[in-house]
């Protein structure tokens, strides 16, 4: 997703959370995060991820994935833990959007509008703070340290309508609602496309703002 020459952020720090690679060393605190949230990620995963008898070893070896894929700058996961470090709070994933949408076959047109260096953002939280304030926290201020800090062309937030915290704190924010109809992927899929539709400067031959046909041209979701 990222050319070994670009700068990527280590992690974020804020008052509420605090974000870091997903790793071998912060596994544990992820994995009891995740058993802690059976109904969760269900839904984040369309039943797709396994929550009963899932082991630690199993965790273990996903994690290791993972972090080999951060490293080499395929894809990055990211812990939310907790200020006083003792528990996680949820995970993050920025995943290669153009391969995605390659893959799920979506509109040719569109794959070919978007530049390799873009981001789809899925992140989940922890059972017991789908009715706090957190999630409102998080987009927002990963929407900010992505605009300000990452080396992405665009991102773009995903989410299922039956995330219902996630979709209420993304709509909280000015980014652009789009629903695609994508041939590959029939899941329901919710998009929250940055204002601008691009982070960076780029060539005009490369640019995607607001009015690009490649996303405003489906079936979009007020």
């Amino acid at each position: 997703m990222l050319d070994d020459d670009a700068v990527v952020p280590s992690g974020l720090r804020h008052e509420r959370f605090v974000l870091t690679p997903l790793t071998m060393d912060t596994a544990a605190l992820d994995y009891a995060s995740y058993m802690a949230s059976p109904d969760v990620i269900r839904v984040h995963s369309d039943g797709r991820w396994p929550v009963q008898g899932f082991t630690f070893s199993e965790d273990l070896e996903l994690v290791a994935q993972h972090e080999a894929d951060h490293k080499s700058r395929r894809s990055f996961a990211f812990v939310l833990i907790a200020p006083s470090g003792a528990e996680a709070l949820g995970c993050l994933y920025f995943n290669p959007l153009r391969e995605y949408l390659s893959r799920a076959e979506a509109p040719r047109h569109l794959v070919d509008k978007t530049p390799f260096d873009s981001a789809m953002v899925t992140f989940w939280l922890r059972q017991d703070q789908q009715n706090t304030d957190l999630a409102e926290i998080v987009v927002e201020t990963v929407n900010e340290w992505i605009i300000d800090e990452w080396p992405l062309a665009e991102h773009h937030f995903r989410v299922l309508p039956a995330e219902r915290s996630s979709c209420a704190a993304l709509d909280r924010l000015s980014l652009r609602k789009v629903c695609l109809a994508l041939s590959g992927d029939e899941r329901p899929y919710i998009w929250y496309q940055s204002s601008s539709g691009i982070n960076r400067p780029r060539p005009s031959a490369h640019r995607q703002d607001r009015a690009d046909p490649a996303w405003s041209g489906e079936a979009e979701r007020g």
